[in-house]
């Protein structure tokens, strides 16, 4: 009876006196408790505050945590990448390798015979391809390093006598011009320097190892061009895998672009190569010094080598003419102009060659060719020079491609 009545009571409306409770009386007590407990609305407001005060601080937890995750999985990525650079550059150069080749590949594969198409397969193309390569070099090396070892030899056996003459032709230039340094006591002092080599047989085993490394390494890409070039379908397909359907038509259009643009680097190379080569064995051919043709082939195949091969395509050259005037063999003049002329083989060819032949053969201007060559050297040194263009190019055919897509069409 008493509930009922409870239930009956409301409070009271907005403005209205509120009854006295005083005393023990139940009822009263029970009206009192009814007027100031929370209706089920402002129940259900309090709940919906609580859990959407807790449901953003669980989402910024989350975003915390995804954010932490994030930034240490990139450390994680680009610690990565510079652990295995080296790999990367190694895997760099054999794609560049194996797209410059396919072309020869291909047209081996596929020789044109007197009535019908004679077909190799592609596993022998290949390994013809890499035959001749292999027998060309071991040619070129045998060229190259059998009149330098004769020389070598000579240079070492006549090298006192050497030194003598060349010390008495400096004591005459500095009794001649006053101003000219004493350089007559150094070469004095050459001898005993010469004694003293073993201080330098730690570097020299250095230099050494680093070779033999730099062999291996040689070796490891042949390797993998070969594998690139006979599963170069397979890979290509998988690549493709990771792209929607309706983009991979598109995205195969750049991957033939990016190899034409690396196999065309590789032809401008070479083309680089044989300007260089002719033009060092004409020089040395007018003036008369001997092995001029192997002397232009070494220039031909150091132009390969970035920044630095000029230099050392010219130390065989200045070797043998500095060997040649010490024995009185021929006059200074010599010496001087194959100085000078390997000198104005590399500032031509820095300068004036690479830019233009570049241009021609992946399209890059000189402008970007001459940047791309300083900053891959910069970054990454010889290896850097190297693949300076190549991945310029690429670079020039991906952004072409994102740019054609932005672009707004008319």
């Amino acid at each position: 009876m008493m509930s009922r009545a409870i239930r009956g009571i409301s409070p009271p409306e907005e403005g209205a006196q509120r009854p006295t409770v005083g005393g023990s009386n139940p009822t009263r007590g029970a009206i009192r408790l009814a007027w100031f407990s929370p209706s089920p609305a402002q129940g259900h407001t309090s709940v919906t505050r609580i859990t959407s005060s807790v449901s953003a601080r669980t989402e910024l937890v989350i975003r915390t945590a995804l954010v932490v995750t994030t930034v240490l999985v990139l450390l994680g990525l680009a610690r990565l990448l510079v652990q295995i650079t080296e790999i990367l550059l190694i895997v760099l150069v054999s794609a560049i390798l194996a797209t410059g080749i396919a072309p020869v590949v291909h047209a081996v594969e596929r020789r044109p015979g007197t009535r019908r198409q004679l077909r190799v397969s592609r596993t022998a193309a290949i390994a013809v391809v890499y035959l001749g390569f292999l027998l060309v070099l071991a040619g070129l090396t045998t060229l190259i390093v059998t009149p330098l070892v004769i020389e070598a030899q000579g240079f070492v056996s006549n090298l006192p006598a050497n030194l003598e003459h060349l010390e008495i032709l400096l004591q005459e230039l500095k009794g001649r011009y006053t101003w000219f340094p004493d350089l007559a006591g150094l070469v004095r002092r050459l001898p005993q320097e010469i004694s003293n080599l073993t201080r330098y047989f730690a570097p020299a085993a250095g230099v050494a190892f680093r070779f033999l490394g730099g062999i291996a390494t040689f070796i490891t890409v042949l390797i993998l061009g070969f594998y690139m070039l006979v599963e170069g379908p397979v890979i290509k397909r998988g690549f493709l895998s990771f792209f929607p359907r309706s983009e991979r038509k598109q995205v195969a259009g750049v991957l033939e672009e990016i190899g034409a643009k690396f196999g065309a680097w590789l032809r401008g190379q070479l083309l680089l190569g044989l300007i260089i080569g002719v033009a060092a064995g004409v020089g040395m051919a007018i003036i008369g010094m001997p092995y001029a043709v192997l002397l232009g082939i070494v220039a031909g195949v150091t132009e390969l080598i970035p920044v630095i091969g000029p230099v050392l395509g010219a130390i065989p050259a200045v070797f043998i003419a500095l060997a040649l005037s010490l024995a009185g063999v021929e006059p200074l003049w010599k010496l001087i102009f194959t100085i000078a002329w390997y000198t104005l083989i590399q500032q031509t060819e820095g300068n004036i060659l690479v830019p233009r032949v570049m241009r021609h053969a992946v399209g890059l201007s000189p402008l970007l060719t001459i940047m791309a060559l300083v900053i891959g050297a910069k970054l990454l040194g010889l290896v850097g020079a190297l693949l300076a263009v190549p991945v310029a190019a690429a670079l020039q055919v991906v952004v072409g491609e994102i740019l054609e897509r932005v672009r707004p069409r008319d």
